[in-house]
């Protein structure tokens, strides 16, 4: 057995341990749902980070950028870390007070309307299982580097592992082993960053051995990327641009009012708390996402040219950085799989056993056995698409998300902030972004239509969206218990009005600038400018 066979053994033993250990201290299904939504600032921040981070991140995305376009993801990035202060501050504090377990149940709640329940429950569904697939197809490729196995047989070992604690703890287990991953993974990055920029020279030659390097691809660091990663050969400046924006403004969304992103508010112990740990996940998603981009181009100068992109850091781990720091490195890849697919399994669970299926239940405890099986029968249909291999980590991951900005953009932020919006308009702006979005897709991808730019098949659902809730609510009437529940959501309670809370809040949000500005130093001073001959 090798050390790094023996590193992630050993990790799935304890996200194991952690796992059953809070498994015993489920009681009801609010536990199971909501983790008795007393959950503090650490345990918050680890489970945001870690369900949005996956392999995606450390596979796709890394990939994306040794192939040429660091810069496409860091303006992205940009984007999408920004999302999580305003989903908490525009969205999830309200989404909190509304005490629903599922974020279905708040659509169905806040808009007096099951179907809309239903409806919010389906997208949740079909687009958390796609990511659900990616996180199993990312887990999958780490293990076969691990252990020589099969493929199928990997996908199941995965699979097996996830599922085992997840089905016995829910939520209360998700946020748990989620935290112990999230620290695993940013540990071992900030450890072995170091080993890999000294081996092509430094950090601070990064920047000109790339620019000398004959690899190095086209357009890796100019501002707007390769451009034939983004929508293809032939792609314009401008479009190569809109791509970047387009998606970061869809993982804006995403991480704003996602089920396993906004949801998790719903677990924290106050108001504060998920402010708190929002500011967290934007500096985590601004720092550490950054710096995995800039390992996975060292490589560049390192090995160019490698025939599967996805797996640099894997690479690096196997031959760059001394075998203990690769076996955490490769520890904490497999520990981002392993979290969003905790997310996402215990997310779709719970959504189909509370908003779809319709169940008479007995009691508090044959609802909380009903959440499991279901969640393992999902949990086995996942593989099964896993196991047929329907498409790359960042292909399937970038679509989930898509369609839920798409399709749920308007209807939540409207759920909130718009004193118009009735049910049968946020009905129907939910079904016209979904249908939208994946008619739009289709025609790109199958039917060979560009679409790019505001043409891009995100926006197309987002217009659709828009028009579709302005007609739905033009044609129905607002009903008073639609009015009175929205105006009670913008009442804030006693328990938020201490002071030293909103004081430590500011502190968050203080160093939050103070990051800001750093990062902006060091791309302008470290690339943009250097880069350009101005320094």
């Amino acid at each position: 057995m090798t050390i790094y066979l023996a590193g992630v053994l050993f990790s799935f033993a304890l996200y194991m341990f952690l796992g059953f250990y809070a498994g015993k201290k489920v009681k009801n299904t609010t536990d199971y749902y909501v983790a008795g939504r007393n959950a503090p600032t650490i345990l918050i921040a680890g489970t945001l980070f870690a369900s949005m981070i996956s392999t995606n991140a450390f596979m796709g995305d890394t990939g994306w950028c040794y192939t040429g376009n660091i810069t496409s993801i860091v303006l992205l990035n940009a984007l999408c870390g920004s999302g999580y202060v305003i989903g908490a501050l525009w969205f999830g504090r309200y989404l909190r007070r509304s005490e629903c377990k599922t974020m279905p149940e708040y659509f169905g709640t806040r808009f007096n309307d099951m179907k809309n329940r239903r409806l919010a429950a389906v997208i949740l569904v079909i687009s958390l299982t796609a990511y659900l697939l990616a996180c199993i197809t990312g887990t999958g490729i780490l293990l076969q580097e691990l252990t020589g196995l099969s493929r199928t047989a990997c996908l199941v070992l995965a699979w097996f592992f996830f599922t085992a604690f997840t089905f016995y703890s829910g939520s209360k287990g998700a946020i748990l082993t989620e935290t112990a991953m999230f620290m695993i993974f940013v540990g071992a990055s900030f450890i072995a960053a170091p080993y890999i920029f000294n081996a092509q020279g430094g950090l601070g030659e990064l920047l000109t051995n790339l620019m000398n390097n004959p690899n190095t691809p086209s357009g890796l660091l100019d501002y707007h990327g390769n451009p034939a990663g983004t929508y293809g050969e032939g792609t314009s400046i401008f479009s190569a641009v809109m791509y970047a924006i387009a998606f970061g403004i869809v993982w804006l969304v995403t991480v704003g009012i996602s089920p396993w992103q906004a949801g998790r508010v719903m677990m924290a112990k106050n108001e504060h708390v998920a402010i708190r740990s929002s500011a967290i996940a934007c500096m985590l998603t601004t720092v550490f996402c950054g710096l995995t981009y800039l390992m996975a181009i060292a490589v560049i100068n390192i090995n160019p040219g490698m025939e599967d992109p996805q797996r640099v850091i894997i690479w690096a781990s196997y031959n760059v950085v001394p075998k203990f720091i690769g076996m955490l490195v490769l520890t904490g890849i497999m520990a981002a799989g392993l979290s969003s697919a905790v997310t996402f399994l215990s997310v779709v669970g719970f959504s189909v056993t509370s908003d779809i299926v319709k169940i008479n239940f007995r009691d508090d405890k044959h609802k909380l056995f009903v959440s499991r099986c279901v969640m393992l029968g999902v949990a086995v249909v996942a593989l099964a698409l896993a196991i047929l291999n329907v498409g790359g980590i960042r292909i399937i991951t970038w679509f989930a998300s898509t369609l839920i900005a798409a399709s749920w953009c308007v209807s939540g932020f409207g759920s909130v902030w718009s004193k118009s919006l009735t049910a049968r308009g946020a009905r129907w702006s939910m079904y016209a972004g979904f249908i939208g979005f994946l008619v739009a897709k289709c025609a790109a991808v199958f039917g060979g239509v560009s679409l790019q730019n505001w043409f891009d098949p995100f926006f197309i659902g987002l217009y659709a969206s828009v028009i579709f809730a302005v007609i739905g609510t033009k044609t129905s009437v607002l009903s008073q218990e639609e009015i009175d529940y929205r105006k009670n959501m913008h009442v804030l309670p006693e328990s938020e009005k201490l002071a030293v809370d909103y004081k430590r809040d500011r502190v968050y949000g203080n160093v939050m600038i103070v990051v800001g500005l750093c990062v902006t130093i060091f791309l302008l001073f470290g690339w943009a400018l250097p880069y350009n001959g101005i320094i």
